[in-house]
């Protein structure tokens, strides 16, 4: 473990490495993908306000208008007309004519109330005729209830009404509160303010060409400047100058119905913006302005709005397929890195065990080699058993490179030849003759046990490779219960379901938990583990294992009832 602990370790810092880049490059998307979408989202909702703000500017264009272009003279109840025709075409005197303003029969929809005044002047207004004039509206048709609730009107003006901030507006220019532009938008703001300004001056009288009563004026000379829109406390006025020569300064104005007019601007963007509302503007809002109308000095709050922004190819996607497949690499290294050094262990420990096994009988060799070609030995009988000795270290190697041969087979995935039926009598009298010579040679004894019932019963097996599996079994149990009481090697068969069970049972010390879990596993045996135990490279339960599984069978370790230790062969039955 201390060897490998270093690879593992740059293993890990790598895989750290990787897992930090990636997390900083998808953290890095995703916040890019976010604002992607956010500054999509804002760009339709600008889209949305911009609709918005044309829409309304365009209504409130054609309300702005209307009051600009009415003539000045209407802002009274009644009026002297300029030039007066009978119905011959004679010139009449104007002096006779009374003509009755067209405001005095009421108010278009989103204007409260007329009002004009001069000065420190009464307020007067086109709706609320005088008492000198009750014949004159009598004559018109126009209700005593009709003037009488206008009243009420103009006296709720007059209380609300700062004359001195209405005095002080130049001729010609927005609001202070409005004429702020706002910082982002500038270019579109400023083709609504003069498209705005254009419509609410569309008559404005040109002393030159037009004629001057276009405005209703009694001579020449007469400047009217074009609608204002103001806030006086929570109410909305639209304010202009009328300049008359030698007389003083004239302002007349509409009080507007600013909730019905609010109702209405709404109304014409909530398919747009269903949650919108109008807020006014002060004076000095500065960065807020950027959604305000130009005709009147109102800003638009688009409110909650829920915009769905297209999307291309999910990222998250692509980030899990990405992370999905750096895991899968990561994790397919690791096993092959864990894999290499397995192979790299279990190779060092087979040289070890292979090293230790073929130390001990080529030391044999050798010396009982020299000794009788030198001559050394001359006495008949010692000389014959030095013949046994050498000939049984040489079926031990023989079985040592038979196994290793034989696993070799089996890692290039060339297994044995293909599965035959074979008597189980038969299989197991001719496989056994090999392992009794092992068992009289370890000073054990080889005891069969087959019922007559099972003689004839056929089992789907390769011979060669079942006799040596069978040889595994038998040697492993002369390896490690020599020296118990009972000397005795069972093999005996059964019937399980399906299949035919060969069993191999000694009566040694059996086998440990410990050692259970690592019966199988190929090369597991250290040389120091083989100098302490019997000894053998580990590799034959895990070739004896891999034989049975080619045939279509499996070999378990079964824990017995008494002491020693049971494999159970499993074939096919045939």
């Amino acid at each position: 473990m201390k060897r490998t602990l270093p690879i593992w370790l740059a293993l890990a810092a790598c895989v750290a490495l990787a897992c930090g880049a990636l997390a900083w490059l998808s953290l890095t998307t995703v916040r890019l993908e976010r604002a992607e979408a956010k500054a999509r989202a804002d760009a339709l909702v600008e889209e949305r306000v911009r609709l918005a703000l044309w829409r309304m500017d365009g209504r409130l264009a054609r309300l702005i208008a209307q009051e600009s272009t009415r003539a000045a003279d209407l802002w009274a109840p009644f009026y002297v007309p300029l030039r007066a025709f009978d119905e011959a075409g004679a010139a009449r005197e104007p002096s006779t004519t009374r003509i009755a303003s067209t405001l005095l029969f009421g108010t278009p929809e989103g204007v409260r109330l007329h009002f004009t005044f001069t000065g420190a002047g009464p307020l007067g207004s086109p709706q609320v005729p005088g008492a000198a004039q009750e014949a004159l509206t009598q004559a018109t048709g126009v209700s005593p209830r009709q003037v009488a609730e206008y009243g009420t009107l103009l006296s709720e003006l007059e209380t609300k009404l700062d004359r001195r901030v209405l005095l002080a507006l130049e001729p010609g220019v927005p609001s202070a509160e409005a004429v702020i532009a706002p910082p982002r938008g500038v270019i579109e703001f400023e083709r609504r303010l003069s498209q705005a300004l254009m419509n609410s001056a569309a008559f404005e009288p040109d002393e030159e060409e037009l004629p001057l009563t276009t405005l209703g004026a009694h001579h020449r000379g007469v400047k009217v400047s074009p609608m204002v829109p103001v806030w006086m406390g929570d109410e909305l006025l639209l304010v202009r100058r009328v300049e008359r020569p030698r007389s003083e300064v004239e302002l007349q104005g509409a009080w507007l119905d600013w909730p019905r007019i609010q109702t209405l601007l709404l109304q014409e963007v909530k398919d747009l913006l269903p949650g919108a509302s109008l807020v006014r503007v002060e004076a000095g809002a500065g960065d807020l302005l950027e959604r305000r109308l130009a005709s009147l000095p109102v800003r638009l709050v688009p409110g909650p709005l829920q915009v769905e922004v297209g999307r291309g190819a999910p990222v998250a996607w692509s980030l899990g397929v990405a992370w999905g497949a750096v895991l899968l690499a990561l994790v397919a290294v690791g096993f092959l890195l864990f894999g290499a050094l397995s192979l790299s262990e279990r190779r060092a420990a087979f040289v070890s065990a292979v090293t230790h096994e073929l130390r001990t009988p080529l030391t044999t060799f050798r010396m009982y080699a020299e000794m009788l070609a030198e001559g050394m030995v001359t006495d008949e009988a010692q000389r014959q058993g030095y013949y046994e000795t050498l000939h049984r270290e040489s079926n031990r190697l023989a079985h040592l490179v038979e196994n290793v041969l034989a696993y070799a087979r089996l890692e290039r995935k060339r297994a044995p030849r293909e599965a035959e039926p074979v008597e189980l009598g038969s299989l197991l009298r001719d496989s056994l003759q090999r392992c009794e010579e092992r068992t009289r040679e370890a000073g054990m004894q080889l005891v069969l046990e087959l019922e007559e019932s099972l003689e004839a019963t056929r089992v789907l097996v390769e011979p060669s490779a079942a006799e040596q599996v069978l040889f595994n079994l038998v040697d492993n149990a002369c390896k490690y219960a020599r020296g118990a009481e009972d000397s005795r090697i069972h093999v005996r068969a059964e019937r399980r379901g399906s299949r035919v069970a060969i069993l191999v049972a000694d009566h040694g010390p059996g086998v440990s938990r410990t050692d259970a879990r690592h019966l199988f596993e190929p090369f597991s045996k250290s040389s120091e583990r083989a100098a302490e135990s019997a000894p053998g490279v580990g590799l034959g339960l895990a070739l004896s294992r891999g034989l049975a599984r080619a045939m279509g069978g499996e070999l378990r370790f079964e824990q017995g009832r008494g002491p020693g230790a049971v494999f159970a062969f499993l074939l096919r039955a045939g």
